[in-house]
Order: structure tokens, then sequence, then C-alpha cells
């Protein structure tokens, strides 16, 4: 039980002691939305958040972290290249549950926005007055 505490506090110092990790941990998982989940089973996604979220509870600098993961997200989103809707989702609720309503609420709207854009944009397309209103 002793070890287990100072194995636990030993990695807990390793991961703050470089101001950089928690841009760090966001850029590894900015990878893995892009190009790591590429031909990966739901299963296997979901190991992987469980990991890097696993690795967030460890830092001090968790706004610093979800800063730059909801920069990066908004830069995914934007430009459509991530490779699982479902994984994104996953994410976003497990940082809920870690952090709170609050704290992922900009994410939470980030998703809402694309999904509000998206449904918008078919509605236009769908609509017999876009041409007209084109054409003006």
């Amino acid at each position: 039980m002793r070890f287990q505490k100072a194995r636990d506090q030993t990695f807990m110092d390793f991961m703050n002691c470089n101001k950089k990790t928690p841009h760090h941990i966001a850029f590894f998982l900015d990878h893995e939305f892009r190009k790591g989940f590429k031909q990966v089973t739901e299963e296997e996604q979901g190991k992987r958040l469980e990991a890097v979220v696993r690795l967030f509870c460890c830092l001090h600098g968790r706004d610093v972290f979800i800063s730059q993961y909801s920069n990066l997200l908004a830069q995914r989103l934007l430009d459509k290249t991530t490779l699982s809707d479902w994984a994104e989702e996953q994410m976003v609720n497990k940082l809920t549950i870690e952090c709170g309503n609050n704290t992922v609420n900009k994410i939470k709207t980030m998703f809402e926005d694309m999904i509000k854009s998206k449904q918008l944009n078919s509605d236009f397309k769908s609509s017999p007055s876009n041409t007209a209103v084109a054409k003006t």
C-alpha cells in the first residue's frame, strides 16, 4: 500500500515537473483523433481515451490541457479531420466527469454549433427558394 502511494506520487511529480506536459498530452490526443484511430475498433478507442484521462487526472495544469484541447478540437471540427465523432463525444463525456460541466461547456457548445451548422446547411440546400435568394 505504501509502495503504491509512493509510486503514484512519484509519477505525479514526474508528470508535473515539465510545464509543457499538458500541451504534449493534448497534441497526442489530437494526433489520435486525426490519424491514430484509423482502422481501430471503438473498444480500442475507448481504452486509449481512458488511458489519456488517467494521465489527465495526474496533471496539475488541467486548465492548460483543456484550453489546448479545445483549440485543437476547434481546428479538427473546422477542417473536418476527425476520424471518429464517437470518440470525440466519449472524450468530452470523460472530461465532463473529471472536470464538471462548467469547464467543458465551451467544448460541448462547439459540437452543438457544428450540428446546427450542418442542419442549417442541409435545410438551405433542400429549400426550393435558395436559388432565388442566391440570385438577388
